[in-house]
């Protein structure tokens, strides 16, 4: 029998049935955002940390945010703070870098060794129910601290292909790039035409640029080709306000063109391409970073 994954049952949970013998109900655990200067170790947890991973973590984090939720349980002793069960990696970094919160699994006061086969299902029932980008940012991650293709293909339950795709698309990815696909102004498919088109160091702001329209995948697309993106690049880093300022007008005279074909709305713009795209400075998606 095919498992939806729109409900969770008390088995992924990790929580026992009411109805067993010697159990009492258990609540499910949820993930929530908690305060990160909340959170101390479980007593026993704390670990030396290898500096060169986990600065890697940190630059991780810093770019992508914390993609797997840490585990935590409430402290005994009443006053709010969480003892830290698993991902004190994490929560330090968050520290380190100054973030407020974190998303969390609260599990219960009583979880014990038992509950860990329970806690796995809470996690990766939380993973597949992760929007495409959270997932894609996570294989990408895990694909850059070393992971195997093949097995970040089995634990996502993606292709190989997909996975070597999303390493290729999201490689060297800015924040604001990350920032434009988390916030959903630039899904993966038109992301992945802007990075087959452009290049890491000017991508970023041209993902700014398109992100303040909403065009389609296949307008920009055509849109790359119309303007003969690959020979303007080759003029020179020179040029790399012109090209901005190009795309910038492009895509604000289509988002305003009435419906028809991208073929006759592309043969449009070319007939009302200007001599000179405005004062030359750069395009205010760019200007604002």
């Amino acid at each position: 029998m095919t498992q939806k994954f729109g409900r969770s049952s008390d088995a992924e949970c990790g929580a026992e049935p009411a109805s067993v013998p010697g159990h009492r109900a258990r609540k499910k655990p949820r993930v929530q955002n908690i305060p990160v200067d909340r959170i101390r170790p479980e007593e026993g947890l704390g670990r030396k940390r290898h500096r060169d991973g986990h600065r890697e973590l940190r630059k991780s984090i810093e770019q992508f945010g914390v993609l797997t939720p840490v585990t935590v349980r409430l402290a005994a002793d009443g006053i709010g703070d969480y003892l830290l069960i698993k991902g004190q990696g994490r929560t330090l970094a968050c520290r380190m870098l100054g973030l407020k919160t974190i998303p969390a699994i609260v599990v219960d006061a009583d979880f014990a060794e038992q509950d860990k086969v329970g806690q796995f299902l809470v996690e990766n029932v939380a993973r597949l129910k992760m929007r495409p980008i959270d997932r894609a940012l996570l294989i990408s991650r895990a694909r850059a601290q070393g992971e195997e293709t093949a097995d970040v293909a089995r634990r996502f339950g993606v292709t190989a292909a997909t996975v070597r795709r999303l390493e290729a698309q999201l490689d060297g990815a800015s924040k604001h790039e990350v920032a434009a696909l988390k916030g959903g102004n630039v899904n993966l498919a038109l992301h992945a035409v802007i990075a087959r088109h452009v290049d890491t160091g000017e991508r970023g702001d041209i993902v700014g640029v398109i992100a303040q329209h909403a065009l389609r995948t296949r307008e920009v697309e055509e849109l790359f080709k119309a303007v003969g993106w690959a020979d303007l690049v080759a003029l020179g880093a020179e040029h790399r306000t012109a090209r901005l300022l190009l795309v910038a007008w492009a895509c604000e005279e289509l988002s305003q063109m009435d419906s028809g074909s991208v073929e006759d709305r592309l043969n449009m713009l070319a007939e009302s391409l200007p001599l000179t795209l405005g004062d030359g400075s750069a395009p205010k998606a760019v200007q604002a970073r």
